[in-house]
């Protein structure tokens, strides 16, 4: 392969080295890239709500929940809680009998126990029905969403290895499915970036598709093993070990594929730098058939290797 062959494709990443650059996408897929943006511009609540941490989507359902209550408690209290119809005031603090209220309102649950009064008190009352309408319609929204959305929850190998393969070596890397759903028509493609100098002499980033022994393949039930055969055309045919580090390699593998339980496509991404390429090593399969004649895959053995010579 020629040196000033063109990349064969364009992963819309800049070839500026710069000293202090990290690996472009992260070992869960999302990118290495902090945007800095106005916030209104950059924020959207639906997408923040279907995409946070589980732990930041209830603290903050939670949080608005009690928070708006307590800000109408507060508003009942100005306006006069006398304009409640069944608070006591010898009973318990008035204020707390404002905001059960105002939870009663907010959730349009309305016990019968304690009612308003008044102009202001009932026009207050109803926005905040309306108010909780509107709350619980976003929350259940994001919340169905977040149930609803398909993911391609992949289990990829810690390591890429450098293997024996047949009458050669190969780049290769397994992945297999976290979900127990199935995946069909999974596809992968391999990309390399790496740095070199230009014809000034300063460093720059290219980038190169490599082409796999299989990029397809119907269903997958266990694992792949995604292969890379290192022959005479190969990109990486003169990389020593030291080369994949020197280099500043990094290996960027996409996997798309249909999930038949959405019924939709889903897509997943990984990347490998060198101190993450291992020279000379063979991956352990990681399933067995039992004494029942069942296939136990054991997830957690994915991507465990042993060291061995190469061809």
């Amino acid at each position: 392969m020629a040196e000033n062959k063109q990349p064969t494709d364009n992963l819309g990443f800049d070839n500026k080295i710069d000293k202090n650059r990290k690996r472009t996408i992260n070992k869960d897929g999302s990118f290495n890239i902090v945007r800095k943006n106005d916030f209104f511009r950059e924020f959207s609540l639906y997408r923040w709500g279907i995409t946070c941490k589980w732990s930041q989507y209830w603290l903050a359902v939670l949080g608005v929940y009690i928070t708006i209550n307590f800000l109408f408690a507060w508003i009942y209290m100005m306006i006069g809680y006398e304009n409640i119809i069944g608070i006591r005031s010898e009973a318990e603090s008035p204020y707390w009998q404002c905001f059960f209220f105002s939870l009663q309102t907010f959730t349009t649950v309305g016990y019968g126990g304690l009612h308003p009064q008044g102009v202001l008190t009932n026009a207050t009352a109803g926005f905040e029905a309306f108010l909780g309408l509107m709350t619980f319609a976003i929350a259940t929204g994001t919340l169905y969403g977040r149930y609803s959305r398909p993911i391609a929850r992949l289990r990829y190998s810690p390591n890429a290895i450098i293997a024996p393969f047949k009458d050669m070596n190969a780049l290769m890397f397994v992945i297999a499915n976290d979900n127990k759903g199935n995946l069909v028509e999974v596809t992968a493609k391999l990309n390399i970036s790496w740095k070199e100098k230009d014809t000034n002499g300063n460093d720059i980033r290219k980038f190169e598709r490599l082409p796999l022994e299989y990029e397809k393949i119907n269903m997958l039930a266990l694992t792949w093993t995604i292969v890379h055969p290192i022959d005479e055309e190969s990109f990486l045919r003169t990389f020593s070990a030291k080369d994949y580090v020197e280099k500043d390699v990094e290996l960027f593998l996409f996997i798309t594929s249909y999930d038949d339980t959405f019924a939709q496509t889903v897509h997943s991404r990984s990347s490998y730098i060198g101190h993450e390429i291992v020279y000379g090593a063979k991956f352990i399969r990681p399933f067995y058939v039992n004494d029942d004649g069942e296939t136990i895959l054991e997830l957690s053995k994915v991507g465990n290797y042993e060291i061995v010579d190469l061809n």
